[in-house]
């Protein structure tokens, strides 16, 4: 009895063998024909059923099989790699401002224009159809839209402090000659009154050394800060045209954003959108894409 038990248990377990062997014999002929055919829409369905059900076919309850998909994880960068041409052929229409360079095998940086100084903004992530964009440039980006609403550029209270710097740097400097005989005078002043002090000095006069002394001090501060002011000047100066392109660019930006999307709230959501617009245009590939030569870089 026992024996036939174990006997049965047995063919129960290669049964299940069979089957799943099965299972994943037909997603990997799935996976070929699609790769085989073109059919980069079914390849997306192959690798993440879950996400395809839900984004383009509206149904929810469609668990991935882990144990299936697994089969082509060292795969990665070559399917990436496979999917990357309509890709960015696709986002050449949809997102004409932003240009891709490959840097290894399936593997995309984002640039942000063609400008001069454009910014790397960031990577295309291809199996899963999103932008994994550079967080502190895209932060940037979305400020920059926040504060044009106020008519103000991204750098211009940094720009306006540095300035206020410079003119007060530049105010020591011009004065140069009437710090030296101001100086001059609250020293005459301090001697004149340190010669009349004994030993019960009034507190009058211990209030107006303690002045003439502060006065002194300041004096003496500003004479330091005036010795590097011209330097210090120079170096603001850079800082201020660095600031100054940072803001240029930015406009560009914007602008690019702007009359592709109309507003940055409808940047975000094409972007959020991306997957189920990109899949479902699949059936009418006719985008012209860019990629980034090594000439571009």
């Amino acid at each position: 009895m026992a024996s036939e038990e174990q006997s049965n248990q047995a063919v129960d377990v290669s049964q299940k063998i069979k089957d799943r062997i099965t299972t994943k014999v037909k997603y990997l002929q799935a996976l070929n024909q699609a790769i085989d055919q073109h059919q980069d829409r079914e390849v997306y369905r192959l690798l993440d059923n879950q996400r395809y059900a839900k984004e383009i076919e509206h149904r929810e309850e469609q668990p991935n099989d882990e144990g299936v998909m697994s089969l082509v994880d060292d795969l990665a960068d070559q399917l990436s790699d496979y999917l990357s041409v309509n890709l960015i052929k696709y986002l050449g229409k949809a997102y004409p401002f932003f240009y891709y360079e490959k840097y290894q095998t399936g593997h995309y940086r984002i640039y942000f224009g063609n400008w001069w100084d454009r910014r790397r903004f960031g990577k295309l992530d291809v199996l899963n159809v999103r932008f994994s964009f550079d967080q502190t440039e895209y932060d940037k980006l979305e400020q920059s839209f926040k504060l044009a609403r106020d008519n103000k550029r991204y750098n211009s209270d940094r720009i306006d402090k540095i300035s206020s710097e410079n003119d007060h740097l530049q105010d020591l400097i011009d004065h140069q000659r009437e710090r030296e005989a101001k100086k001059e005078d609250v020293q005459a002043q301090l001697k004149d009154i340190n010669s009349h002090s004994g030993l019960f000095e009034s507190s009058r006069n211990r209030e107006t050394r303690e002045e003439l002394v502060e006065q002194l001090q300041k004096l003496e501060d500003q004479e330091e800060e005036a010795r590097t002011a011209a330097q210090t000047i120079k170096e603001n100066e850079q800082v201020v045209l660095s600031l100054s392109k940072e803001n240029t660019i930015l406009s560009y930006e914007q602008k690019s954003v702007v009359d592709t999307f109309g507003s940055f709230a409808d940047f975000e959501l094409a972007n959020r959108n991306l997957y189920a617009n990109y899949l479902a245009s699949l059936d009418n590939r006719s985008a012209d894409g860019k990629q980034v030569s090594e000439d571009d870089k």
